[in-house]
């Protein structure tokens, strides 16, 4: 098979872009002429994107920020971003908000820690993310003080992957989900009626 390497240029940043193609019929040999896939970009990264409206600005900033650091090659700003992703959806889904009688009552604010650990405990998230879970929050907790360490690029891409995937887990699927169970239910309805 071919491969084919494009570089261009963003028209809105005028940043460097690098995209392949995969050949995908070959001239003379299955066809009258080369014929190649999309090119799909590989530099940088495409962001995740997700469908949910519901996840909050600092858990995607944080995640656009842990992007950004690993584009950058700076492996350790990354691990520490993905633990703030991860720490904002724990504090989104658990805390409380709007209890008027406790109010004047300074409240701690949910840490990492017991955030996976109550996501585990109120099934929100299952024995094998409660695992990526405490693995991501290692490797925050190495990469936010000053420790000679070093986070491979592998790593922290696993780790982006696992945030991402617990993201889309707690929001993006539980719309799809809800959406889909009124849609049955919808039908279900009319075909009683």
């Amino acid at each position: 098979y071919g491969l084919r390497v494009m570089v261009g240029r963003c028209g809105n940043c005028a940043a460097i872009l690098a995209g392949e193609s995969t050949q995908l019929d070959f001239e003379d040999y299955d066809s009258d002429q080369d014929r190649w896939s999309d090119v799909v970009r590989v530099y940088p990264k495409p962001p995740k994107t997700f469908s949910s409206q519901r996840i909050p600005r600092l858990v995607k900033d944080s995640l656009n920020e842990a992007d950004r650091s690993l584009q950058a090659g700076a492996h350790i700003a990354a691990c520490v971003m993905l633990g703030r992703a991860l720490e904002a959806l724990c504090r989104d889904i658990l805390e409380e908000s709007g209890d008027s009688s406790t109010a004047s009552i300074p409240k701690r604010k949910l840490m990492l820690g017991a955030g996976i650990k109550q996501l585990k405990d109120k099934k929100i998230i299952d024995d094998r993310l409660y695992d990526w879970s405490q693995q991501l929050q290692a490797f925050r907790n190495l990469a936010a003080h000053p420790e000679d360490i070093a986070i491979s690029r592998t790593d922290a891409e696993d780790l982006q992957s696992f945030v991402n995937a617990i993201v889309d887990d707690v929001y993006d699927l539980a719309d799809r989900y809800q959406e889909f169970k009124s849609r049955v239910d919808a039908r279900s309805k009319r075909r009683k009626s």
